[in-house]
């Protein structure tokens, strides 16, 4: 057991190194995990980001089977900084909940989150985005998700596929700062059309498809959502090819202040190579992407594109798993000094 836990910070603490200074999006949608390790009555997962003006780590831990029951408990830790040109943004706070294994596949979880931002070093010029929200702020947040996972492995699926759907409150009465809430959908599916139908290159082709919708407004004493918990797309784990934040709402002097819905969606196609020399770990993939955040639903459309080819190797130690993901984007409607193309270094599977 030591040595999955030390394994699972190992991988953690090399999770993300961009070739390129990118910036991040801080929104609340909850990233692929980075590393994964299951056991008979545990599960732990997590996410990292770390790039020159980022720096982020979540962990989440599962204690399943309580009493030889159907029943679990969840925690999840999470604490990052974020520096930018016009503010800096520290966060830190934990996440508590129960749930049911309906089945073998389908969970329901209900969970309580209660985390702290401090937003620091705000400029003159910063967007009221960020003066609003500066100093200490805390949310404190309800939340209940329906979580199905029918891959046939859970780090580098070949059929299959998993749907989460989540619906957050937060209120000032439950030990936080603001009002709002959140709906979201994620849903990935993964085939191998011709296994089994032929022989060759075709027969291991694996395409995977990815759709991502979410949406957050405020209600009662709260005007607006907090910038760190609206969406942002653009770049490695989004729209590939684009710079980080790109496709998402900017207000004074091109700042991104994050928007209120979001649409994603990614189309892969994945490929075994070298299958004698590195067992089935090295995988070739193409991809296109199409994404954007935007502050209202009537600003819906206008996407952004990219497309590209990739290399992912799957790493494995003991019951401990992540991808190592190398992914060559071209930005395939550039905007303003957004990048013609970027090459993103992560660690991860981008869905």
């Amino acid at each position: 057991m030591r040595l999955g836990w030390l394994a699972a910070a190992a991988l953690l603490a090399v999770s993300a190194v961009p070739a390129r200074a990118e910036e991040p999006g801080g929104g609340p949608t909850e990233q692929t995990p980075t590393v994964e390790g299951r056991g008979r009555h545990w599960k732990v997962d997590g996410d990292g980001d770390i790039s020159a003006d980022s720096q982020a780590l979540t962990v989440r831990l599962q204690a399943r089977d309580l009493f030889q029951s159907p029943f679990f408990l969840s925690g999840r830790g999470m604490v990052g900084q974020r520096r930018q040109r016009d503010y800096d943004l520290y966060r830190w706070g934990e996440e508590f909940g129960a749930g049911w294994a309906l089945d073998a596949k389908t969970d329901l979880l209900a969970t309580y989150r209660l985390e702290n931002f401090s937003t620091r070093n705000l400029s003159p010029d910063a967007d009221p985005a960020f003066r609003d929200v500066g100093g200490s702020s805390t949310v404190g947040e309800l939340g209940l998700s329906l979580n199905y996972d029918g891959r046939d492995e859970p780090y580098y699926a070949t059929s299959g596929s998993r749907t989460r759907l989540t619906g957050d409150l937060a209120v000032r009465g439950w030990g936080g700062d603001y009002n709002f809430g959140r709906l979201e959908g994620d849903y990935a599916v993964y085939w191998t059309p011709w296994k089994g139908k032929t022989s060759g290159l075709w027969e291991e082709v694996t395409f995977a498809e990815h759709l991502r919708l979410g949406w957050t407004a405020p209600f009662g004493s709260s005007d607006e959502v907090p910038f760190f918990e609206r969406y942002f797309v653009g770049g490695g784990s989004t729209v590939r090819g684009h710079r980080g934040d790109w496709l998402s709402p900017r207000r004074i002097d091109d700042q991104f202040i994050g928007g209120e819905v979001e649409f994603l969606q990614n189309v892969e196609a994945r490929l075994p190579v070298f299958k004698g020399t590195f067992r089935r770990r090295l995988f070739a993939a193409a991809f296109f992407d199409v994404g954007r955040s935007y502050r209202k639903f009537s600003d819906f459309g206008d996407f952004g594109y990219g497309a590209g080819l990739g290399l992912r190797y799957v790493v494995h130690f003991w019951q401990v798993h992540g991808v190592l993901r190398f992914d060559y984007g071209v930005n395939l409607a550039p905007e303003d000094d957004d990048s013609t193309s970027n090459l993103h270094i992560v660690f991860g599977s981008p869905f």
